[in-house]
């Protein structure tokens, strides 16, 4: 009961931020502003300081991706001892850090690293490190140190994608039953999303074929997954019948027309993105005395951040907002 209670405190809280987030209508409202000093001001009013117009752009992500930090961090502290998916979901950005130090360390420092501060949640002390070998080293991240001698960067990479799904399904399967099945749906999506995104990517932006593709693809798939991971190898690029025909067809169905050459993986992974954000807003409604309305409530920040990113880039390069929208899948 008490379990109950202190669910049904924290998502009233939380609903109201939700009905504020810029994953939906309110993205529309944002492309409509006219400059990012406009931008700013909406999502963060009052704490515009005079920084140089070149400065701007970088200054504004790095609030957006604090901010949503910020978002889940508090969440886990009111739950006290939370659950060690919801600290999980966190840690993704933990990951895209260490993956930034790895490119950095692989470049010897020519790129310097951004990582984010989730605090006490951390495994790896990245944000305030002065030697990042020594910080990895010490942290259950060291098995990623001999790898930067023998593996490429997106193989590395690839590596940590896939320790965090497999934590995160790993995760999801041991709750409790109230809480597993929606969690699992949420998570089953994402897996299977990011898999079939994952597999567009490998043939046309690396030019690997099925057979070197498999061991890159997050493991426990289902046959009917697994079948269409391959058909993403085989379908011939061009052809506008075949890729109809796919299991996940819907992802570049936009694509399709007269023009089409071969599909466009970023623009099927917003499209990935959008399903995804339906799919939580729908899960954040159902069962309020379980895990899945947070669970679904850390997915939609961690959404919103890539949209409003995608805000930003797109006002500072001037894209008018109905390509932005077909880029997103929301046109």
């Amino acid at each position: 009961m008490i379990r109950a209670f202190r669910y049904a405190y924290i998502l009233a809280k939380v609903y109201g931020v939700l009905a504020r987030t810029y994953v939906g209508n309110n993205f529309h409202d944002l492309l409509r502003l006219k400059n990012l000093e406009e931008i700013f001001d909406r999502l963060f009013p009052g704490q515009r300081a005079q920084l140089p117009e070149e400065s701007l752009p970088t200054e504004l992500e790095a609030r957006i991706v604090r901010a949503a930090i910020a978002a889940m961090a508090d969440v886990l502290a009111q739950l006290g001892n939370p659950p060690a998916i919801l600290v999980h979901i966190l840690r993704r950005y933990e990951y895209q850090g260490l993956k930034s130090v790895i490119r950095s360390l692989l470049r010897q420092g020519l790129e310097t690293p951004v990582v984010w501060d989730i605090g006490k949640y951390a495994q790896a002390d990245l944000a305030g490190a002065k030697d990042y070998e020594k910080a990895i080293a010490s942290s259950p991240y060291a098995w990623v140190l001999p790898l930067l001698q023998s593996r490429k960067p997106f193989e590395i990479e690839n590596m940590l994608d896939r320790d965090y799904y497999s934590r995160l399904l790993q995760l999801a399967r041991a709750l409790a039953p109230r809480d597993r099945s929606g969690v699992l749906r949420l998570v089953g999506l994402e897996i299977a999303l990011a898999n079939a995104v994952w597999a567009l990517r490998l043939r046309f932006f690396f030019g690997l074929d099925a057979a070197a593709s498999r061991p890159l693809f997050v493991p426990r798939m289902i046959d009917a997954h697994r079948r269409a991971l391959g058909e993403a190898f085989e379908i011939p690029a061009d052809s506008v019948e075949g890729w109809r025909k796919w299991k996940y067809s819907w992802l570049i169905d936009d694509q399709l027309g007269e023009s089409f050459r071969s599909p466009d993986p970023i623009r099927a992974e917003q499209k990935a993105n959008r399903r995804l954000a339906e799919r939580a807003h729908q899960l954040f409604h159902e069962d309020p005395f379980t895990l899945t309305p947070l669970a679904a409530y850390f997915k939609l920040k961690e959404l919103e951040e890539g949209m409003l990113k995608i805000a930003v880039e797109a006002r500072r390069l001037s894209v008018p907002e109905n390509e932005v929208l077909s880029l997103v899948g929301a046109g």
